[in-house]
């Protein structure tokens, strides 16, 4: 019996270290520059700080942003689905937005990952 609960207490330190080892970094909207992986969807993007949410449809959490509308159209061809550092600024989002969006340089960010805040970004680039 002394076994099993020692295998069972090592068995949960083990599945404990994995979860905090998988945990994603957060991004704050203090931040100007976001490193993650990125999916595309209609004129916006999401921004993943774990490589995993990318292949998973509606992983949470992750950031909205957009970037000009000529940089978007680059990066959906040249970065989805890889890690990238965008920089920018942020914008708090509100539920009463007109139209629940925010235009940002002729695209349009509609906040599909429903977070505080959303990214203006200046530049989209893959991360060193």
């Amino acid at each position: 019996m002394m076994k099993f609960v020692i295998g069972l207490s090592a068995l949960g330190l083990a599945l404990s270290a994995c979860a905090t080892a998988s945990t994603p970094m957060t991004y704050a909207a203090a931040d100007t520059a976001f490193t993650g992986w990125v999916k595309f969807s209609n004129e916006e993007f999401q921004l993943y700080a774990d490589e995993d949410q990318v292949l998973q449809p509606f992983a949470r959490p992750c950031v909205s942003g957009a970037a000009s509308r000529d940089e978007m159209r680059q990066a959906v061809q040249d970065l989805a689905g890889r890690k990238v550092t965008i920089t920018g600024r942020t914008a708090a989002w509100s539920a009463g937005l007109p139209g629940n969006r925010i235009a940002h340089e002729g695209s349009v960010i509609r906040n599909d990952c429903g977070g505080a805040f959303v990214i203006l970004a200046d530049d989209i680039r893959p991360a060193n």
